[in-house]
């Protein structure tokens, strides 16, 4: 890979971070777990009350409703009192490393199931013992498979077989991802891989000969548990911050999700995150790419236990293990609360005495508990295919935070959901609809909120198609093996990209032959402005995912947005304009791809009609990055659609378009 990918957590700061079993006889009667902890809640493990994922009704953070309340947990109990808590399921933390040996890791720890890159050992315990990064991993596997054992927190499947690898600290080893992904003998006996990383920063080129051939990688895990598949889990990412692209307030995520190519493999599933109070995390990245909503938490930044509201949105965060002792992990003698010192007593007892426990949020904590109720779903039912446990994902979950786009952004004015005008790019006071996207207009929506689809289906890019309930989930993988003809054991398919458009000032002396025969378009591109850009002939197939890919140059990316709307009428905002890419002025990009979900399950056949929403190009932006801890902000960098005569400059924009069919 060309880019280094980074983890999808935030630090811990504020940014512009035993009891009785609860069940009944009839509970009981129906367990199907032995032992000590049969059918028990994690009501067995110490700092259980923190865990609100969980254990929403019963949390201790409900005493404070200033950042606690309103929210929903991911319904695991009700599986747990079944006995179902992941036995016979290997699930896999693909990360900065892992201290398996943490006392509520080691009894699921699986070291064949375990790499470390940089030592050629069994032990991925990371070696750079960075303290932003080094326990990150030991977080994430606390979170999916904690072990029942009356020690610290309980994990979401607390039987299955835990193996990790330190994939970002060896990323560049030779044939890292290739391993990782099920091509070594350690990993391809996962049945769940988690993955709380990305790499969404840059323009990367997809199924391109310079691309790095990722999706190679990602598509063979489709053959792993006997042909079955292994279900892969990813993070959306932490973008929805205006640092990049144009200050506060935040209306937009900066990035996209789809810029990390892994997402726009429909086997790879990616998961947003939320938080307490039962809206989208205020980091959670945003884009039709996403599928899911796992819990990840704000801030945790004041408090005893992160349950301050410190400075604009904060709050409480995911508990899990951390790396032992008090210097190398996210708990130690100089962090930010008390907890994370070791200093807080309940029942007259130190909680976290010898820092072997933390708390994390991001979209790289909200990942690990979509992984865990991944691993709760196969182990009911492990004859499920990788699109079974996806289908199964989307048909138990909730609709969260229905009115979210009239809500108005931290030191915001507007709604989430106002037309921002092309020529200004500023919001306006006028709420936007998928009616105002067509060619011509001047404004755009700048969030479409809840769409139901042609097919009935409910999908949000912030919240993909919301929250699981895991107690629907899994009776719905134990419906699938009592009906074995409701699995889908076939792929989807993936077509060719096919031509759409050619659009070009002052055509070159040798035309491409990739365009020739092509709908071309000749004239200055058209800013300000939303312009049809062509269309693509659907076939008579059913829309697991709709993509486009574009190659420009002189071609302002920052300022370039990209909307389609299908057939039937629904309407998907794929990538925004004045995103990040206006910070540097990019104006290159070759095989740049982006997704929707937003169509699941529509009809293909007709007219798919692909916009352009360019704003204004030459009306700079605030940018905010850190130098040297300090926050700075610059004016973004231009990006020339003037030549020094004043006529417009030279550009050629080639689109494709493809649906990936179910």
């Amino acid at each position: 890979m060309k880019s280094k990918l980074r983890f999808c957590l935030l630090p811990l700061v504020v940014s512009t971070l035993a009891a009785c079993s609860s069940s009944s006889s009839d509970d009981l009667a129906s367990c199907i777990e032995t032992g000590e902890y049969a059918c028990q809640t994690g009501d067995t493990e110490p700092l259980y009350t923190f865990q609100w994922a969980l254990n929403y009704a019963s949390s201790y953070f409900n005493d404070f409703p200033e950042t606690f309340g309103g929210g929903l947990d991911l319904n695991i109990e009700p599986v747990h009192q079944q006995g179902i808590k992941g036995q016979g399921v290997n699930v896999l933390v693909l990360d900065s490393g892992t201290d398996l040996e943490n006392e509520d890791l080691a009894p699921n720890a699986d070291p064949s199931m375990s790499w470390n890159f940089l030592t050629q050992t069994s032990n991925p315990f990371p070696v750079g013992l960075n303290t932003t990064s080094a326990p990150h991993g030991t977080v994430v596997a606390g979170i999916i498979g904690a072990a029942q054992n009356k020690k610290g927190v309980m994990g979401i499947a607390p039987l299955v077989s835990l193996g990790a690898a330190n994939l970002l600290e060896g990323q560049h080893t030779e044939n890292a991802y290739a391993l990782a992904y099920g091509g070594a003998p350690w990993s391809s006996r996962a049945h769940v891989f988690n993955a709380s990383y990305g790499g969404d920063e840059d323009a990367r080129p997809y199924e391109s000969d310079v691309g790095g051939g990722e999706e190679v990688y990602v598509r063979g895990l489709k053959k792993l548990r006997d042909g079955k598949g292994a279900v892969f889990l990813k993070a959306a990412g932490n973008a929805f911050t205006p640092g990049d692209c144009g200050g506060e307030p935040g209306y937009f995520d900066c990035t996209n999700p789809a810029n990390d190519t892994g997402a726009l493999e429909p086997n790879i599933i990616m998961v947003a995150a939320l938080n307490a109070t039962g809206s989208a995390s205020s980091y959670s990245s945003a884009g039709p790419v996403v599928w899911i909503t796992g819990m990840g938490g704000e801030y945790g930044s004041t408090g005893n236990y992160g349950e301050g509201i410190g400075n604009g949105n904060d709050g409480p965060t995911i508990f899990s293990t951390d790396i032992r002792g008090c210097i190398q992990g996210y708990s130690r003698t100089d962090a930010r609360t008390p907890f994370l010192r070791g200093q807080t007593v309940r029942n007259d007892q130190l909680d976290n005495a010898e820092c072997d426990y933390t708390y994390m949020n991001g979209t790289s904590a909200a990942t690990p508990t979509i992984s865990g109720v991944a691993a709760l779903i196969l182990s009911a039912n492990p004859e499920l295919t990788w699109r079974d446990v996806r289908d199964i994902l989307r048909l138990s979950s909730r609709k969260v935070d229905a009115d979210y786009i009239h809500s108005i952004p931290w030191k915001g004015d507007k709604p989430f959901g106002a037309l921002m005008d092309l020529s200004t790019n500023q919001p306006t006071d006028q709420m936007g609809s998928s009616a105002d996207i067509y060619g011509g207009a001047t404004s755009f929506p700048m969030n479409l909120g809840w769409q139901t689809n042609a097919a009935g289906y409910e999908h949000s890019d912030w919240y993909g198609f919301g929250v699981p309930d895991t107690e629907r989930a899994v009776a719905l993988a134990q419906e699938y093996a009592r009906n074995p003809d409701m699995s889908r054991g076939g792929d989807v398919q993936i077509p060719a990209f096919s031509s759409v458009a050619y659009w070009y000032q002052n055509e070159p002396d040798e035309p491409d032959p990739d365009v020739e025969n092509v709908p071309t378009r000749e004239g200055p591109f058209p800013y300000e402005r939303i312009t049809t850009l062509g269309t693509l002939k659907g076939g008579a197939q059913i829309v697991d995912q709709f993509q486009v890919r574009m190659s420009g140059e002189e071609v302002c990316l920052g300022s370039l947005g990209i909307a389609v709307k299908s057939p039937s009428g629904t309407i998907s905002l794929l990538k925004h304009p004045n995103d990040h890419f206006k910070a540097d002025g990019q104006d290159a990009f070759q095989e740049y791809a982006l997704g929707s979900y937003t169509f699941y399950g529509e009809a293909a056949l007709g007219d798919w009609e692909i916009f352009s929403i360019a704003s204004n190009p030459s009306m700079p932006g605030k940018v905010i990055t850190r130098v040297d801890g300090q926050l700075v902000t610059r004016e973004s960098e231009p990006c020339e659609i003037t030549d020094e005569d004043g006529d417009p400059v030279d550009f050629a924009l080639y689109v494709e378009a493809r649906i990936i069919a179910q």
